[in-house]
């Protein structure tokens, strides 16, 4: 008898990747009954996204079975899939309540996790820790919590748990650089990524993530190479071409900067940061006209971007175009942006 992977959850760090959770089999005390024939089908059709009809299996194998304990739980699954959170919940609650494990615990946490009920996800899974403390995942995703809610110390120690139950665990590798990199612990936090990286070198996430630390540290060529791992594995990935060019920007390479930059925007025509960064680069050898052509496009993508109408009205007044840079600065005051009242009310009467 088989349970299946529960869901697509994402990973803590700089950026989230997807990650699959593995569901451990627990095996059947039946005999190849009626009951199991039903359950089989709707573990075949979960498998085919038949989600529906999967439950409409299980929900004949629990009339059959009334305390078919492993139906419970993979209906629960199929709700799951389904978007019925309520149902899927309530399923592993009976699931629990007939044969409580440790998977059934977090597969419910997960469950409450993404709906934002994270006491009750919480919960569970100390209950999931509670039956098996060997559950690595148990410990991670507790860990996951505590650093979206910037309790940094606290997930230190749950992705720690997590990598003393499963040393292979390079997801925990990764949060826990990640969570060192928030209390600005650099070291560590290269340490971290570097260890995820050994364990599973094809993952452009955490060489993009060891690159953003390299980055902070003023390792700009420590940085670029980094980022030229990830885009082998992600060649098409905009994201790590304007980190990249950051880099490269940093590091006074304005060309391969820019170069960058208007990759970037190529391969996603909304990442009005590109045209920003751009902007910037334009800024630094004082080619204001092409510096303020570049802010124009992040801000005709984005009407929002308060940074782009600040640096729009600083190109502007290396111009001497004070009454274009007040208004942008004005605009960009208004947008919240650090410091943009001090333009104004230094510069603008």
């Amino acid at each position: 008898m088989r349970y299946l992977p529960l869901l697509l959850t994402l990973c803590l760090g700089t950026a989230a990747y997807a990650q699959e959770d593995d569901q451990v089999v627990r095996a059947s005390t039946l005999k190849n009954n009626e009951e199991e024939k039903l359950y089989n089908k709707g573990v075949t059709l979960i498998e085919q996204k038949s989600y529906a009809g999967a439950i409409a299996e299980f929900d004949a194998a629990i009339a059959a079975k009334p305390d078919f304990a492993e139906a419970y739980h993979n209906r629960a699954v199929a709700k799951n899939l389904s978007k019925d959170f309520t149902g899927a919940i309530e399923d592993y609650s009976k699931a629990i309540e007939l044969q409580p494990s440790a998977d059934t615990y977090f597969a419910r946490g997960r469950v409450h996790q993404e709906q934002g009920s994270g006491d009750e996800a919480e919960k569970d899974f100390t209950e999931a820790i509670k039956l098996d403390p060997k559950m690595a995942k148990a410990y991670y995703y507790i860990g996951t919590m505590h650093f979206q809610a910037a309790n940094f110390q606290a997930a230190t120690d749950d992705f720690t748990a997590c990598l003393a139950a499963d040393p292979e665990y390079y997801y925990a590798y990764n949060d826990r650089g990640s969570t060192y990199r928030q209390l600005e612990q650099y070291d560590k936090a290269l340490a971290d990524y570097s260890s995820a990286i050994a364990i599973n070198p094809k993952v452009d996430f955490l060489f993009s993530n060891r690159g953003s630390v390299y980055r902070l540290m003023d390792k700009f060529d420590e940085a670029i190479r980094d980022y030229d791992e990830a885009l082998k594995l992600s060649p098409q990935d905009a994201k790590l071409l304007n980190n990249r060019g950051l880099a490269k920007l940093r590091r006074g390479d304005f060309d391969g900067a820019l170069a960058d930059f208007s990759s970037a925007a190529k391969l996603d025509v909304s990442y009005y940061r590109a045209y920003n960064n751009a902007g910037n680069a334009y800024f630094q050898q004082k080619k204001y006209t092409e510096a303020i052509a570049e802010y124009d496009m992040a801000i005709r993508i984005n009407a929002n971007f308060g940074q782009a109408y600040l640096n729009r009205g600083i190109s502007k007044e290396m111009l001497r175009d004070d009454k274009g840079a007040c208004a942008d600065w004005r605009k960009a005051a208004s947008l919240e942006v650090p410091s943009a009242e001090s333009y104004v009310s230094m510069q603008c009467r």
